[in-house]
């Protein structure tokens, strides 16, 4: 379904809902009454006041530190929270510190009292896995004849201990590749001078729970984990090494999916969250410490392989945390939830993501990926509120360098003629942004409210986008080369886009609904990976040539030059 049939569904289907509530006082729920619950639990939670207050948290080689204050009458505890538990539906933390432990006064009155506790790094659970208390959150709770109640916002680790010193790997220009691979065309990492490419890592294509021939083993949480040697030598390392030769920054798209497509079904079936109802991915299980133990454990033998000093291997130097998340029901599937549960859920996925690679690369990101929806929907949330739920999350529970990976398509994929798109305009609730509005894009970023820590500026990659031809005719392509020469000249104006990464390099059938988005055209026989003009227009942008190649498509346009850069309200 494209984009404008997609927008008209929904149009239908909001029409339909409205008759229909005419006839009807209350409508259905198409969400379980649990759900319903934990939403309204977050909604209270992200709006709390609180008294108490977790103050910092440093991991350090074998130890946590917790710090904090406590305020109120009546029994205190420390809690922690791993990420197989929900905050605010908690029955029994993993820890409550102290029951009869002295590390802190448990009996506060009127001004209350400051405290630091000092724990083992590793806990062993139930479940006889050597946690990583890395991967927690910490919350004051108060204790009473009512059971427990939270009375601070929770809190991850502010500091961790780096096992390595890595420089970061700089942009040196905005312009990229997504989803490389290594095929006889890496020789366009040249010849179009890119500094940055996105590499797809399907995990659980090449991880079991057992092992088999030609695996390397990884120990992590007392459990080994097997990774297959000869899939990452050919599929990851051969590309990463002939980036990092140019010094090109990758990132890593850690992508799941279902039990049916794994490589080893049992590890499938583990990272399978239960709720999962379809869908090409899904997101790892939060709901075991089997299951986060082994994700976590992935993402650790990754980060370690891909972080070394010497660069065996070679670099990852950002993390993309998924796909398209707000496009929940196809490409990150657990079943319906409402958007704050959902949203709460992907949280946890980026802490864990965000708290192992800090171990080994202090310089690198985790980034957010989304669809091109803003306040509509191109899928199941819109991407603004879920943004506004992330922010206010990190805020409350310690900031951390989350990124953006936005797809900036056309709101009709097929249509290469991006300027003319109607549902992306100048205003900041506008319903889509894309090529047409970055500016919307670029104002958000900057607002301080949405930097890191109030005054640090998240990185904007447009990690997945491009342009389409309808068909290979002339015209078609000569309007595909008109689409990016007016996309370009707004990323290259725009200082809080700091790159495109284009989708796709080759044109491809799994882009759907005949979708032709490659610079080239198919990689096969027939049309053997051939140039379009827009690979000749990629290649020129950012250079000297750039206004001789650019100004031919100003007529195709229809405009006179190229200051076109709006003012958002």
């Amino acid at each position: 379904m494209n984009m404008m049939d997609r927008l008209f569904y929904i149009l239908l289907c909001v029409s339909v809902l409205a008759s229909c509530s005419k006839h009807h006082d209350i409508e259905p729920s198409p969400y379980s009454p649990e759900d319903t619950e934990f939403n309204s639990l977050i909604q209270s939670y992200l709006g709390a006041s609180f008294t108490s207050e977790i103050t910092k948290v440093s991991v350090g080689d074998d130890n946590v530190t917790v710090s904090g204050h406590y305020s109120g009458q009546g029994m205190f505890l420390v809690a922690e929270v791993p990420p197989y538990m929900d905050l605010l539906r908690l029955d029994e933390p993993l820890t409550a510190i102290p029951q009869s432990s002295p590390a802190m006064e448990i009996h506060a009155s009127g001004d209350g009292k400051d405290f630091t506790l000092t724990l083992d790094r590793k806990v062993m659970t139930d479940d006889g896995i050597s946690y990583d208390r890395i991967l927690s959150k910490w919350a004051v709770m108060e204790s009473g004849e009512d059971g427990r109640h939270i009375v601070s916002a929770a809190r991850y680790a502010d500091e961790v201990p780096l096992e390595r010193k890595l420089s970061p790997v700089p942009l040196k220009n905005k312009k990229g590749i997504g989803g490389v691979s290594n095929n006889a065309f890496v020789s366009d990492f040249d010849d179009l001078d890119v500094g940055s490419a996105t590499l797809n890592m399907y995990v659980t294509g090449f991880t079991y729970l057992t092992p088999v021939t030609g695996t390397i083993a990884h120990e992590y949480g007392g459990r080994t984990y097997y990774f297959d040697e000869n899939y990452l030598k050919s599929n990851l390392d051969a590309v990463l090494l002939k980036a990092g030769k140019r010094d090109m920054a990758v990132a890593a798209i850690l992508l799941v999916q279902p039990a049916s497509a794994a490589a080893d079904p049992q590890l499938g079936d583990l990272l399978m969250n239960d709720g999962c109802s379809g869908g090409t991915l899904t997101l790892p299980d939060m709901t075991s410490a089997e299951a986060v133990n082994c994700f976590a454990a992935i993402v650790d033998f990754l980060a370690e392989r891909y972080t070394r000093e010497d660069g065996k291997y070679g670099r990852i130097a950002q993390w993309i945390v998924m796909n398209e998340v707000d496009i929940a029901s196809s490409w990150a599937n657990i079943g319906n939830h409402p958007e704050l549960v959902f949203t709460d859920y992907y949280i946890k996925i980026l802490r864990i993501v965000n708290n192992i690679v800090r171990q080994y690369d202090d310089t690198a990101e985790t980034f957010v990926s989304m669809s091109h929806s803003w306040t509509g929907l191109s899928g199941d949330y819109p991407v603004l509120s879920m943004l506004q739920t992330i922010n206010r999350m990190g805020k409350m529970e310690g900031d951390y360098r989350w990124a953006l990976a936005y797809h900036s398509y056309a709101g009709d994929l097929l249509n290469p003629r991006c300027w003319e798109c109607p549902w992306s305009t100048f205003s900041m609730d506008t319903h889509f942004v894309t090529f047409k509005n970055l500016e919307v894009l670029n104002k958000w970023i900057y607002m301080p409210e949405n930097m890191y820590l109030g005054m640090h500026k998240r990185s904007v990659w447009l990690s997945e986008a491009g342009i389409n031809s309808r068909s290979y005719s002339e015209q078609d392509l000569q309007e595909q080369a008109a689409g990016w020469a007016y996309a370009w000249k707004k990323i290259n104006a725009l200082d809080g886009i700091d790159g495109i990464q284009w989708h796709n390099w080759f044109d491809n059938v799994g882009d759907g609904s005949g979708a032709l988005l490659g610079l080239r055209k198919y990689n096969d026989n027939e049309y053997k990976g051939e140039a379009k003009p827009v690979w000749y227009l990629y290649q020129a942008s950012g250079t000297g040539n750039e206004d001789q190649a650019f100004n031919p498509y100003l007529s195709i346009i229809g405009i006179d030059d190229w200051d076109i850069i709006q003012t958002v309200q």
